[in-house]
């Protein structure tokens, strides 16, 4: 897409409507689901850093656990909207317009960088990584959608996993279809784009995203399935609960719907 970074300077999510509180049970579950499995990390005191921080809700989140938080993003409505909030909920974080790209902070800034769904939009993924560990003392925490979990299928095929109905249906085999052709070229993965804009919002596999810290010689501390979510039928929630209890077991943290990495700079 031409000219990426100046539609996103001028782009409003509103995610915190249509996913944190989305009126239907299954997305609204994974995206808790996502920011939970950040939060845990998250400690009173520690200066943060929320690269490509959207409307904000987790920084405010992180804020509220009593971590010191600065959140930065491409979008100036975002950024806007980030003031706004957290005045209305009285959090104090330091909201700024930055590029993930190119962040507008001195090397080893903060105590940690967390990043959620923000890499697989940019240009060049590997730059915004390593953009992260370059502001972080030592540590960030990196949240990408990734397969070949059913409900990124179904992204991918072009429906929606929270909606039943043919074009959801159908778009499992077409997804399914994707990926596997994905797998079989090597590709990082699959590119869903972004709402419908033409914006790249790649779905990549786990393993490619731990070759790119092995390649830029970081070391991979953990990670996790921020939800094993299963699609279309919200009846299956408490089952998708019970298997996300054991998101970060060696096979079903392969099977997230995102996934949650953490990552240490080496020699630290």
């Amino acid at each position: 897409m031409d000219n990426l970074k100046d539609f996103y300077k001028d782009y409003s999510d509103e995610i915190t409507s249509k996913r944190y509180k989305s009126p239907y049970s299954l997305r609204r579950y994974v995206h808790e689901a996502q920011y939970a499995s950040i939060l845990k990390f998250i400690e009173p005191g520690m200066t943060i850093l929320d690269a490509g921080c959207g409307e904000g809700t987790l920084s405010i989140l992180m804020a509220r656990k009593g971590a010191r938080v600065t959140g930065c993003d491409i979008s100036k409505p975002n950024v806007t909207q980030c003031n706004m909030r957290a005045k209305e909920q009285n959090v104090e974080v330091d909201f700024c317009v930055g590029d993930a790209e190119d962040l507008p902070f001195d090397n080893d800034s903060f105590d940690l960088v967390v990043s959620s769904h923000v890499l697989e939009h940019l240009p060049n993924f590997d730059t915004g990584l390593r953009e992260a560990m370059r502001v972080t003392k030592k540590r960030a925490i990196i949240a990408i959608p990734t397969l070949p979990n059913m409900c990124s299928v179904v992204q991918i095929g072009q429906g929606w996993f929270y909606l039943q109905g043919p074009r959801s249906f159908l778009a499992f085999f077409v997804g399914l279809g994707k990926m596997l052709l994905a797998f079989l070229l090597r590709k990082e993965g699959v590119d869903e784009t972004y709402a419908g804009t033409g914006a790249p919002h790649v779905f990549r596999f786990p393993w490619v995203m731990k070759s790119k810290i092995k390649k830029h010689n970081f070391k991979l501390i953990a990670y996790e399935a921020s939800s094993v979510c299963l699609p279309y039928f919200e009846f299956l929630l408490p089952l998708i609960k019970f298997l996300d209890r054991y998101a970060d077991k060696f096979f079903i943290r392969n099977l997230g719907y995102g996934t949650t990495f953490v990552i240490e700079k080496t020699g630290t």
